[in-house]
């Protein structure tokens, strides 16, 4: 094989005399050391076929019936977090293996992260918990095969009696005390992803009496690659929930209720404004199928004709909600996207329900007039106060103080912002601050 046409992944024969460190930094130098190799790569080979017939709890090399199910259980993982255990458990199956980490390495300051909420894929299989601890406690910081693995390349594995000599591990503190008592001694260690100092490793560990074939390594090679973009698909679903996460933040901080329908006429997405109004069940609401339903029957046919006609037609609309504990009705809003189904796909959502409640006084955090205007906390409490619908007057008592401080602190007030009456002032701070909210969470109605 010419070496320029090598595939992203490369194995690294068991077999192959021990090199220095830096012959791990560049992908020529390990490919130019395989031609002077090739005569013990040979010799290895062979007896790797004896230790097949030696070793028959882990398999030299998987039929295509496993290297399919593996392949599958790769993939069902990037896209459904809770399979990555159960991909490992058969992975540690298939290989025969005693314990298998996939793990997140800090070079730079020697710090692994074992454990994690946030990224799916930082599992272990065949470990005991406590041993995980300990190892990103202490013994990570005296694994022998760390800094002679450190440069190795992505997509790459190597065996652990290449990084460091098997007659000097065993009078180690990292083989006494961590990988004996488990039972360990050869470990496979690949680098799936790698970005300056971080790396995401993948260690399969084995007993003394269960060497690595290089039938063995190179079997498990074959998965290094589906494995390296399985763990790329979950960093960009990541990327998107977190997007996804600020958006609804965003949304869940306007004061007025928003639902979003699909072509259908279902809700999609709820916000928390929305969500409070629906379940108030008084002028508005939602049934269990995620439709609206309005106060009577001639409104919540109105209301639902005028979803159906923004989704078919792009036609915008708008209509008043009447309920029984208000005089005041709900302003109800509705919007055309204009979002296309697309075959095999599905859509987003179509049409976006505005609606407005007339008695939900605002919610705004005093600290953002300070911080804008220079207003005195009192002054900031005041302003808001007006913008809720208080009159002075009635502030006055709640806060126990005269009409005259109020009248004092109202002057000052609209000097600082640039205003010269009470009605200037609310039309400045709904403009400028009446769209954010205090952020709660979102209800999401239908996937």
């Amino acid at each position: 094989m010419d070496m320029h046409s090598s595939p992203p992944w490369r194995w690294i024969p068991a077999s192959l005399p021990a090199f220095p460190r830096a012959a791990l930094r560049g992908t020529t130098s390990l490919l130019g050391i395989r031609d002077a190799a090739r005569p013990a790569l040979h010799s290895h080979a062979a007896r790797g076929n004896e230790g097949n017939i030696r070793y028959r709890a882990c398999s030299s090399v998987m039929n295509e019936s496993q290297y399919d199910n593996l392949i599958g259980k790769i993939y069902d993982a990037a896209v459904m977090p809770e399979l990555w255990p159960v991909f490992l458990e058969q992975l540690s199956e298939v290989f025969g293996s005693r314990g298998t980490v996939i793990y997140l390495m800090d070079f730079a300051s020697r710090s692994p992260t074992c454990r994690s909420d946030e990224v799916s894929f930082i599992q272990s299989a065949r470990t005991d918990p406590e041993t995980i601890v300990s190892y990103e406690r202490y013994y990570s910081k005296v694994n022998v095969w760390l800094e002679n693995s450190k440069d190795l390349p992505e997509g790459e594995l190597i065996t652990t009696d290449r990084l460091f000599p098997v007659r000097e591990l065993v009078r180690t503190e990292w083989y006494n005390d961590w990988l004996k008592p488990q039972g360990y001694f050869h470990a496979m260690i690949g680098h799936l992803l790698k970005q300056d100092t971080l790396a995401v490793r993948l260690s399969i560990f084995r007993s003394k009496q269960q060497p690595f074939s290089a039938d063995e390594t190179a079997g498990f090679a074959r998965l290094v690659p589906h494995l390296r973009r399985s763990c790329m698909i979950h960093k960009n679903f990541s990327e998107v929930k977190r997007v996804l996460a600020t958006d609804t933040s965003l949304l869940n901080r306007l004061p007025v209720g928003l639902v979003l329908f699909d072509k259908g006429g279902q809700a999609v997405f709820v916000n928390q404004t929305a969500e409070n109004l629906a379940r108030c069940s008084d002028g508005f609401c939602l049934n269990a199928a995620g439709r609206c339903l309005a106060g009577n029957a001639n409104e919540t046919r109105a209301l639902r004709q005028l979803i159906g006609n923004a989704a078919e037609r792009g036609q915008g609309n708008a209509m008043s909600l009447h309920r029984n504990h208000s005089n005041r009705p709900l302003s109800a809003i509705v919007v055309s996207l204009q979002n296309q189904p697309v075959p095999f796909i599905g859509s987003g959502p179509s049409v976006a329900l505005f609606i407005y409640d007339p008695d939900r006084p605002l919610d705004l955090d005093d600290s953002l007039l300070t911080q804008c205007y220079g207003l005195s906390p009192a002054e900031a409490r005041l302003a808001t106060a007006l913008l809720r619908g208080q009159m002075p007057s009635d502030y006055a008592q709640t806060r126990a103080i005269s009409n005259n401080t109020v009248k004092t602190q109202l002057k000052q007030v609209l000097a600082k912002t640039g205003t010269h009456r009470q009605s200037e002032l609310i039309q400045l701070l709904t403009t400028g601050f009446g769209m954010l909210a205090a952020p709660t969470k979102a209800a999401v109605i239908k996937d």
